[in-house]
């Protein structure tokens, strides 16, 4: 699952240790899922005890150098919590849910919870907090590429740069190993129809109507400007691609994409898969082009109150 290092102007606790975080969450997350399969397993004892066997579902993990490395890490400290109300049932009261329910459902809930974590967590730090808008919380494009995209993944989401003292919104940063792509979504209704040229504007064909789309070329080389030109300042060498993804669309011509991926739906899931594939570990390129950019955004929190210091919002 990829790291959500920034969201627009929010506050991040990646931007307090870019190196720190990323390891701290897979940690998290293994510890959660432990957690969430134990209580499920106790939630269906009665079931079919083959389907309940305690499993690490994270094996491609294991033999990783980020893996080996966590075991070294020191200095992180475990949130502490009360004891949940327990029910006659000996489940914790909030995971009576978990009954019956199948293993693609709790994969979907731990996904779920998952990322309601990843949304404090690019949206607070341990003094300051921001008001996340609450769509994000439903946003099926994000929870696609949180979910799809390996921990060796970094993204910014529609971040917002400071540039020469004019902000400056972006569309999809992704950062893995070894490259950056510069993503532009286009969403559509579904059979929608683009023809595709090197004007400004390219022509829409939906449901018998024509109408007029801002080229979204223009988007992914105005990101990769920005990028390559802060890199370039930090001295920093790392790839960049551009990829325009129409997930519902269709293209009629591909010759005036550039030097960028034009995906339609034809091809996404496969170009979903394939950038997905990328076992590499993190590696410390990708943090010092990841901490370049993060020290141009944009950010904006508020100071805690002690009432939310109380609460422990931080925490996880």
């Amino acid at each position: 699952m990829a790291h959500l290092v920034k969201l627009e102007d929010y506050i991040s606790r990646y931007e307090s240790d870019i190196h720190q975080y990323p390891s701290q969450f897979i940690r998290l997350k293994r510890e959660r899922w432990k957690r969430l399969h134990r209580l499920w397993a106790q939630a269906n004892q009665n079931a079919d005890s083959a389907l309940y066997v305690e499993e690490d579902w994270f094996p491609e993990e294991n033999k990783t150098v980020l893996q080996q490395a966590l075991q070294k890490l020191s200095g992180i400290h475990k949130k502490e919590t009360q004891e949940p109300v327990k029910t006659n049932t000996g489940i914790d009261a909030e995971y009576e849910h978990l009954i019956g329910k199948s293993r693609t459902a709790l994969y979907d809930f731990f996904y779920y919870e998952l990322l309601q974590s990843q949304l404090r967590w690019a949206s607070s730090s341990s003094s300051e907090v921001s008001v996340v808008d609450s769509s994000y919380r439903y946003d099926s494009r994000l929870r696609e590429l949180l979910r799809l995209l390996p921990d060796n993944y970094m993204i910014f989401y529609y971040p917002i740069f400071k540039i020469q003292q004019a902000d400056i919104q972006l569309d999809v940063l992704l950062f893995s190993p070894s490259e950056l792509y510069c993503v532009t979504y286009v969403e559509t209704p579904a059979n929608t129809l683009f023809e595709v040229s090197s004007r400004r504007f390219w022509r829409e064909f939906r449901s018998k109507t024509e109408h007029k789309r801002l080229n979204p070329l223009l988007s992914v080389k105005r990101m990769e400007d920005i990028a390559r030109s802060i890199f370039q300042y930090n001295s920093i060498d790392f790839p960049i691609k551009k990829a325009v993804l129409l997930p519902n669309a269709l293209i009629d011509n591909r010759d005036f994409s550039g030097n960028a991926e034009m995906i339609d739906h034809r091809d996404y899931d496969q170009w979903m898969g394939k950038i997905s594939n990328h076992i590499s570990p993190m590696k410390k390129e990708q943090f010092h082009a990841v901490e370049a950019l993060l020290n141009k955004c944009k950010t904006k929190g508020y100071k805690r109150s002690s009432e939310v210091e109380a609460n422990g919002t931080y925490g996880q």
